[in-house]
């Protein structure tokens, strides 16, 4: 085979790993899909919905213009059911002037604020508007594209991944989350328990968005890929933590196993506080949440044993060793500079 021809059988394979198919819904057909619980809307695993009542405004106005918008993306599960990957905003948007949106009540029944076309739209509620006007809501089409369940798990997350709708980039932890709970949520669950631990939050000192964002999760799927894992690390970490969750999500024997030494840990670390994983420059640092966390995991039992002024004296030194802090810094999530940074905490955690 020529390198040409090589090309185009991996291209059209990969192509045809894709199964994907559109529709043009209106938004009364999706609400009654939503009533019948045969599309998951669920904003625990997705983005929060944090439209202001100017922006859901806006979208209505929109609707009512004939505007077009965006398509909206979801993935078929093994049942047939669809899961909103993008497109969360514009959904509850309308479910919630309709006053359907079942997880965020104080949500729904919002007022339409002064509209940049239609002024006239301040004060009114879904039930003031004419009856024809809220008929026109329900008609209004939008395209659905959808992810079938015949389609690879990868290629799943490549495509959402590389959405940018709405100007509002879905993060890559939103992405896993959509995507993997198609297989089974148990490990998403474990992921957002752990992720509200108050101990994890004050070790960490989230901002409100990065809590919106998922980021929380995120630290802690990070802690499990890498935990016993450093040889599985691919070119990235971002790559290492969706190859990780796409295996770990059929194999939910094993969250007893990550919960037990995530919060064995925590533990440790919660009399420190968030100065744990802190540099100079007070900001956290994923490299010393790696290097420090993982170091301590893979020697739990001897730290346990331990004061916290002898686990403050060890995490200080990591801190100044100049190995580990040459492979943080610029390009820290690549692979060489993880494996580097993990190997060095290893050998100071472990020794005395």
């Amino acid at each position: 085979m020529t390198k040409e021809e090589i090309l185009l059988k991996n291209l059209e394979e990969t192509k045809n790993s894709l199964s994907t198919d559109r529709l043009d819904m209106s938004f009364g057909e999706i609400m009654s899909m939503y009533e019948r619980k045969e599309i998951i809307i669920d904003p625990i695993f997705q983005r929060l919905f944090r439209w202001t009542e100017y922006q859901q405004t806006r979208f209505i106005e929109s609707l009512l213009l004939g505007i077009p918008i965006p398509p909206i993306f979801v993935a078929e599960d093994k049942d047939g059911r669809w899961e909103l990957v993008d497109g969360l905003q514009r959904i509850s948007t309308v479910f919630s002037f309709f006053g359907l949106l079942e997880k965020l009540p104080e949500k729904n029944d919002w007022i339409l604020k002064h509209g940049e076309l239609i002024p006239d739209f301040e004060n009114f509620g879904c039930k003031d508007l004419p009856l024809k006007l809220q008929l026109n809501i329900k008609r209004a089409v939008c395209r659905i594209e959808i992810v079938k369940w015949n389609s690879k798990y990868d290629m799943r997350y490549e495509l959402f991944n590389r959405l940018n709708t709405g100007g509002a980039r879905l993060t890559d932890q939103e992405i896993r989350n959509c995507i993997f709970r198609g297989v089974s949520s148990d490990f998403n669950l474990f992921l957002s328990e752990e992720a509200k631990q108050q101990a994890f939050i004050d070790l960490i000192g989230p901002t409100e968005k990065q809590v919106e964002e998922l980021y929380l999760d995120e630290l802690v799927l990070r802690f499990c890929a890498l935990y016993n894992n450093g040889e599985n690390v691919r070119e990235n970490i971002s790559e290492h933590m969706t190859s990780f969750m796409k295996k770990i999500v059929t194999a939910p024997e094993r969250i007893d196993e990550f919960k037990s030494i995530f919060n064995r840990t925590i533990t440790l670390l919660k009399p420190i506080g968030k100065e744990a994983f802190r540099g100079s420059n007070n900001v956290l640092s994923t490299s010393l949440y790696d290097g420090i966390s993982i170091g301590i995991a893979q020697n739990i039992e001897k730290y346990e044993e331990k004061n916290t002024s002898y686990l403050i004296d060890k995490i200080n030194q990591l801190k100044g060793d100049s190995d580990f802090r040459k492979a943080s810094g610029s390009a820290a999530n690549s692979k060489t500079r993880i494996l580097k940074r993990l190997q060095v905490a290893h050998e100071l955690f472990e020794r005395e």
